[in-house]
């Protein structure tokens, strides 16, 4: 099956209009008090179906408990993402780097599943339970912002980047302890011939979710609150506070001088 052919382009299509409309239909007919029971049945619905693509994952290779654990980035976050929705409070920085990175892991794989190459039917369990997961994450991300229920911030900017830190850890345990051979690609490039290795992704991650992060602020809060405007008043600031020092030095140098 082709990436971008016929099934994945109709599967894209259908997939964008059922989001639409379910996220119109929370918005308008569901207070953003009573947002917490549908986010959290949706992510049950995302725990569920990562479970059963581990477990066809699991069969496909040796069918030991090995083979069930995640050994991708998308697989890790179809884990932690419903698991931090139905457990933490969505003012955590452990939710603001699960949404983050499910989201853009999810809207990664949605606009290329690279997994569909190899298979002949998009309606075969492995890769449908494997696209509907990431599609979930892209949405539970869309809808927790909507509705209100999650409001990203830059004061919890650092989560993403130590969620990442973790992962590593976590696929270097995969490959030194369990025997995974390429966990979260630390191994090789995500994409073969290119030079998408995990620390290049990374950072790619970090700049992408700075901007989705500014994007956010601008969309929501006055120009005074921009992170990006109080990051550029603090070093204009900074300058200013030191041309004066240095004009202060050379009136007192030419005072001794007088």
């Amino acid at each position: 099956m082709q990436v971008f052919g016929t099934e994945h382009i109709i599967y894209m299509i259908v997939m964008i209009v059922i989001m639409t409309a379910l996220l119109i239909v929370f918005k308008k007919f569901i207070p953003k008090n009573k947002m917490v029971l549908p986010i959290k049945i949706i992510a049950g619905i995302g725990l569920i179906l990562i479970i059963i693509n581990r477990i066809v994952v699991s069969k496909s290779r040796s069918g030991t408990f090995i083979d069930f654990i995640p050994d991708t980035f998308c697989s890790m976050m179809g884990f932690i993402l419903p698991l931090t929705i139905l457990i933490f409070k969505p003012n955590t920085k452990i939710f603001q780097y699960a949404i983050f990175a499910g989201m853009i892991g999810g809207l990664l794989t949605f606009i290329y599943p690279d997994f569909l190459i190899y298979f002949d039917n998009i309606f075969n369990i492995h890769p449908f339970t494997g696209l509907l997961y990431h599609t979930l994450m892209l949405f539970q991300f869309l809808l927790c912002i909507i509705s209100g229920y999650f409001v990203p911030t830059f004061k919890n900017w650092s989560s993403l980047l130590i969620g990442l830190s973790f992962m590593v850890v976590f696929a270097v345990f995969g490959n030194t302890v369990l025997g995974q051979s390429n966990n979260m690609y630390l191994n090789a490039p995500l994409l073969s011939g290119t030079s998408l290795t995990w620390y290049v992704v990374g950072i790619l991650f970090l700049i992408l979710y700075t901007i989705i992060l500014q994007i956010y602020e601008m969309c929501t809060l006055p120009k005074a609150e921009w992170s990006i405007v109080k990051v550029f008043k603090f070093f204009k600031n900074k300058l200013k506070k030191k041309n004066n020092k240095l004009i202060e030095k050379t009136d007192k140098t030419q005072e001794n001088k007088d």
